[in-house]
């Protein structure tokens, strides 16, 4: 018989349920009378559906009960929506790449999903401010794992399917969520009345650390602007720690320009015929 938490139990004896499952490799696990996924394996789009439902239920019923970053007994839940070793799987070379591409598309889509459950912008204060955050870190550490499989897909295609319509078209939606995206983490940075100092400054030295990866996959006419937005916020971000953060970051991202800009003027090798110009503009 399945283990069940109703919501009348106290909170470390919720937390003492999640440890018996998890000694148990095909036990149960669940949280606040809600099923989610095993946090002791990599999770997958599936895992990650499982938990929005969960949580979804418990948030409409309880107030301040998502699991918190550092929360002492729910923080192993949080670690595990945040982890590293979940992109193992579509990091796995022996795996099918279209597979892996498929799995990362849909694990970025729960992503969003979730961050609509942690994001209130209704609120004057962020109830869970560091753990959305951490989500919109995570989810820019996953487009760039998106972008790194699909250049890889890509790179795998003859020039005829490189030069289909709906390839391109397809490509150009991800370039554009992927600017979507970055802008809006930057955005973030700006909501000092929302989000407290410290989840601010920690997020932004995060964020410095994932931006360099997914903003080399960006369009050429999108990368300017962001560094401008950086550039701003060196200069006028009312947080010396953020002012930090961001200068060490405008460096690397101006080496990232001038590193592309230079491939794209280098001339062809003598006697070597130039490759045709790849047209990544949308179809008309």
């Amino acid at each position: 018989m399945p283990m069940k938490l109703t919501r009348r139990l106290l909170w470390p004896l919720a937390i003492l349920l999640l440890v018996v499952a998890r000694s148990l490799p095909a036990a149960e696990l669940f949280y606040l009378g809600q099923k989610i996924p095993d946090i002791q394996k990599t999770w997958a789009s599936a895992d990650y559906l499982q938990l929005i439902g969960a949580l979804q239920k418990i948030d409409t019923t309880q107030a301040n009960a998502l699991p918190r970053r550092s929360g002492e007994f729910t923080g192993p839940i949080y670690q595990r929506m945040v982890s590293e070793e979940n992109f193992r799987p579509q990091l796995n070379i022996y795996a099918p790449l279209e597979l892996r591409q498929n799995g990362a598309r849909e694990v970025l889509f729960q992503l969003k999903e979730l961050m609509r459950l942690y994001f209130d912008f209704r609120a004057a204060q962020q109830p869970y401010g560091a753990e959305a955050l951490g989500l919109m870190t995570y989810s820019l550490r996953q487009q760039a794992v998106l972008f790194t499989l699909t250049t890889e897909f890509w790179m795998t295609l003859s020039q005829r399917e490189q030069s289909n319509p709906v390839r391109l078209q397809g490509l150009q939606e991800t370039k554009a969520a992927a600017a979507m995206l970055t802008s809006s983490a930057l955005d973030y940075l700006g909501l000092t009345k929302q989000f407290g100092r410290e989840d601010l400054v920690l997020y932004a030295a995060e964020i410095g650390k994932q931006l360099p990866e997914l903003f080399v996959h960006l369009n050429a006419a999108v990368r300017p602007e962001i560094l401008a937005r950086v550039a701003q916020l060196v200069e006028q971000h009312p947080y010396a720690e953020v002012r930090a953060s961001m200068a060490e970051l405008q460096p690397v991202l101006t080496g990232i320009q001038a590193d592309v800009e230079k491939q794209l003027v280098q001339p062809a090798t003598p006697n070597q015929p130039v490759a045709p110009k790849l047209d990544l503009s949308a179809p008309q």
